[in-house]
């Protein structure tokens, strides 16, 4: 299996992460690691690579490239949520540069033995 995961840097304070959430995508938060996750649903042998540098160029293109085509944006989505929608890239990209906010590539193997 494999899949990215936008998530807070590792050793954040409680108030700092509570800040991510605002910040990060829904449900950005996770009561425990992505590795002990994928260990207790059964899988072994778990690599994870810090793919964050690409997720910031994806930010950065996102806000300006929907900036760039505004118009066109706000006729569908209306300026008050346009304004929103720009605003949470711009709290994510800040976050992205202060390194509170992150992007991982898990890749692992399912524990013979056990199916689905």
């Amino acid at each position: 299996m494999a899949f990215t995961a936008i998530e807070p840097a590792f050793g954040l304070t409680p108030a700092e992460r509570r800040k991510i959430a605002a910040v990060g995508p829904p449900d950005v938060l996770v009561r425990t690691s992505y590795p002990s996750l994928l260990d207790s649903a059964g899988f072994v042998d778990v690599v994870a690579e810090d793919v964050t540098a690409a997720y910031r160029s994806t930010l950065a293109a996102w806000l300006g490239e929907t900036q760039r085509r505004s118009g066109a944006v706000v006729a569908v989505v209306g300026s008050e949520e346009f304004e929103g929608r720009q605003q949470r890239r711009i709290n994510a990209l800040a976050a992205v540069d202060a390194g509170v906010l992150q992007r991982w590539l898990y890749v692992a193997r399912r524990r013979r033995g056990r199916g689905i």
